[in-house]
């Protein structure tokens, strides 16, 4: 399958001119829309400097703080959804954050996504990550206040006394007959998106995509904590992917094509040669110096 795109942004609007320009290099005939989550006040230079680069860009209308807009990045889209998104042309729209870096065709990416299902990166019930992931546990009690307050409100809506699934928000394809319906039922805010989309999904019915090879790092996990760099492709904690591990994968034929997070500008010069022999040698290069790196940082000072 083919998606569209929903190119979410607020920032870095230098970095985003350029990724999509790639994205459009690899995808020609793509239908690529925008979604702007940042200040108000920003919406025309945001216009300005990446409307060229869009079919459709739509402005998230609301004042509100970016930790607010992180927290419920659902209610962003739901509200695309509304005003814009059920107007326009697609039938599954993928996700693609400002700082989500594609390096393949849409189709390649998402060949075995099924009209009609949802992929949700690390999806999985929530009693499996309970003990350990903040959003959920019994650590953090106001969290976890919220996350009972969502099962009440399941229970109360839906019926639903079920378990409740979770999910890393990095790689995420929605049909449009989910977005329909989860702008029907005019969901609240109460919750945490990681666990209020996949929940809902499973309580709205939406078949879920689990054949897919976009396992994302839970930096919570104590088991998977300390996993190097090119097991980290897809995170949501700000860990930057390095040039050498992309540069790795991409001269692998079954490499990754898929990076999250890539908050800068990725030489042009790599983009287009990323099989070539210098290109996997730099790749070596760069590994070998950021484990340098990380050598001389436990070694005693002089």
């Amino acid at each position: 399958m083919e998606p569209a795109v929903l190119f979410w942004f607020y920032k870095k609007y230098g970095v985003c001119a350029q990724r999509l320009k790639v994205l459009r290099e690899i995808n020609p005939k793509a239908k690529i829309y925008g979604l702007y989550g940042g200040p108000v006040s920003e919406a025309q230079q945001a216009k300005a400097s990446l409307g060229s680069h869009l079919e459709d860009l739509y402005v998230f209308p609301e004042e509100r703080s970016a930790a607010w807009k992180w927290r419920n990045g659902d209610q962003l889209i739901a509200r695309w959804y509304q005003e814009r998104g059920k107007d326009l042309d697609w039938e599954t729209v993928f996700i693609m954050q400002w700082d989500m870096l594609p390096l393949a065709p849409l189709g390649k990416l998402f060949s075995t996504l099924l009209p009609n299902q949802i992929l949700l990166s690390g999806f999985r019930p929530v009693a499996e990550v309970e003990s350990w992931w903040p959003w959920a546990g019994e650590k953090n009690p106001v969290k976890r206040k919220e996350y009972d307050s969502f099962k009440e409100f399941l229970r109360f809506r839906f019926g639903y006394e079920g378990p409740l699934f979770a999910c890393l928000f990095v790689v995420v394809c929605f049909p449009r007959s989910f977005l329909q319906r989860y702008s029907d039922e005019s969901i609240p805010e109460t919750g945490f998106l990681e666990y209020k989309i996949p929940s809902l999904a499973r309580v709205f019915g939406t078949p879920i995509c689990s054949d897919h090879p976009y396992e994302p790092w839970w930096a919570a996990n104590p088991q998977t904590r300390l996993l190097p760099s090119h097991r980290k492709l897809l995170n949501g904690v700000g860990r930057e992917v390095p040039t050498s591990v992309i540069l790795r994968e991409l001269s692998r034929p079954d490499g990754a094509r898929l990076f999250h997070p890539v908050s800068r500008n990725i030489p042009r010069w790599i983009l287009a040669n990323p099989g070539s022999w210098w290109t996997r040698g730099l790749s070596l290069l760069l590994d070998l110096h950021a484990r340098a790196l990380t050598v001389r940082a436990f070694l005693p000072k002089r």
